[in-house]
């Protein structure tokens, strides 16, 4: 529920240097359009902003090498502000995001074995001045290539560090392979090389097809999931979708003058907020009480603004759109959010608002078990909403989105439909439909807003 008391100097540091490094330029900025239409503001933005980042994780580095013992604040301190910076580098993207992100455990940080890694970013840095290399296992999220990068200019890469002669051997073969396409070629280095240097061949090409993948995502919006064997696309048009930002901040700042406060948004997402000590403590108590009461199920999503630190694919609490007295307040247990997503009042909002809302038959929801795509179920069924030429499944994508990118819901499932309406090109449906179904629009098409 918060981290240790005293980390809060630690926290604040790490802070201003991972998410306001650039600090120092920012009187000289007229406004955004300095870094995107001027190239040298460009630079000293991002130069600024990438030193303040490289400061922040090796300060983390220092403390995992100490022999100090790191303790659960620890952890989730380091995380969420390696996480808050690679947010920052895939310019706060989920679909990005959903990309890197492949389901498994990251590595314990303090048994981590950096020395390879570390040396590999602070090489990079050093040949090239003003850019950021971000360690991937530092992240929760970021799971392809061990260094996240970034130029003084904007260019992202992704770079995978090997050591050992073997690993070189092998390198080398893929690239021969990949380049000539000669079987055999790879037939005579099976042979020679034996079972376990092929084994790690596949790896590596594993590790090789994911990199290409999420560069060419992020490049052209548009590649195969080589994991999953699906298209993914991402619509070139940034949609903007409203935010519930506001309501967050008034509803908290309310809470620290009266002890406690509660809101809602779309009759949607439901938030307590409890800063008095005694209704802190049991501030879950009293919310699921209230959220019960206004018909949420069981199954409905809930959780705290404090575990967005823990979620690897929620937006960590040092990059939410709040002051920052309120950040901290959060996440050191001097406020209690609880939040809750209810998804009768969310259908009957989809209803008042126009939209269509229909329960899937089992034969539609069967299909959609089987295609991978997994959607969420209401009283024990799943959920079509559409508006008339397009509709969706409800995932727990739009979850995520809602309670922890603090997206309005309505607006949200809204933008998702008109998305499916103008951005799916026919030529990529009928390629998509040889092969896969096209990744859900609610769980990718839909993230970047």
């Amino acid at each position: 529920m918060s981290l240790s008391h005293g980390l809060e100097d630690l926290a604040k540091n790490l802070f201003e240097l991972s998410c306001a490094g650039s600090r120092s330029v920012w009187p000289k900025m007229t406004g955004l359009e300095d870094v995107s239409g001027n190239i040298e503001s460009r630079k000293k933005f991002l130069t600024a902003s990438h030193a303040g980042m490289s400061e922040a994780q090796s300060i983390i580095i220092d403390n995992l090498r100490s022999g100090k013992s790191i303790s659960v604040s620890h952890h989730v301190l380091f995380r969420g502000i390696a996480d808050a910076i690679a947010w920052q580098l895939i310019n706060m993207q989920l679909c990005y995001a959903r990309r890197f992100f492949k389901g498994h455990d990251q590595p314990n940080i303090d048994q981590c074995n950096f020395d390879s890694v570390v040396f590999a970013a602070e090489s990079h840095m050093s040949d090239n001045p003003g850019s950021i290399a971000l360690i991937s296992d530092l992240t929760s999220f970021v799971q392809v290539g061990d260094l996240l990068t970034m130029s003084n200019i904007g260019q992202q890469g992704i770079i995978e560090v090997k050591e050992g002669e073997k690993n070189k051997e092998i390198s080398d073969a893929l690239k021969f392979y990949s380049e000539s396409k000669c079987d055999l070629f790879l037939h005579l280095f099976a042979e020679s090389e034996g079972q376990l240097t092929m084994k790690q061949m596949g790896r590596m090409a594993r590790q090789i097809g994911r990199m290409a993948h999420v560069a060419e995502v992020m490049s052209k919006g548009v590649s195969e999931d080589p994991d999953k064997k699906m298209m993914v696309y991402i619509p070139d048009e940034m949609i903007d979708t409203e935010t519930w930002y506001d309501v967050l901040q008034d509803t908290m700042l309310a809470s620290k003058d009266r002890g406690w406060a509660i809101n809602t948004i779309d009759d949607s997402i439901f938030i307590g907020c409890y800063s008095e000590e005694k209704m802190r403590l049991a501030g879950h108590i009293f919310f699921n009480s209230w959220f019960d009461q206004c018909g949420a199920t069981p199954q409905c999503p809930r959780g705290s603004l404090f575990s967005s630190m823990i979620h690897p694919l929620a937006f960590p609490v040092f990059n939410l759109q709040i002051s920052n007295d309120l950040k901290f307040d959060t996440l050191f247990g001097r406020i209690h959010v609880c939040i809750g997503f209810n998804v009768e009042g969310f259908l009957g909002q989809c209803e008042k608002s126009g939209l269509e809302v229909r329960f899937a038959t089992n034969k539609e929801a069967t299909k959609a078990d089987q295609t991978g795509i997994k959607p969420y179920r209401h009283k024990g069924k799943a959920i079509f909403v559409g508006d008339g030429q397009s509709e969706q499944l409800i995932m727990d994508g739009i979850f995520l989105r809602a309670m922890y990118h603090h997206q309005r819901p309505i607006n949200l499932i809204k933008n998702i439909l008109l998305q499916m309406r103008q951005e799916s090109p026919n030529k990529l449906l009928q390629e998509t439909q040889k092969a896969a179904p096209l990744i859900s629009a609610l769980d990718h098409m839909g993230d970047r807003t």
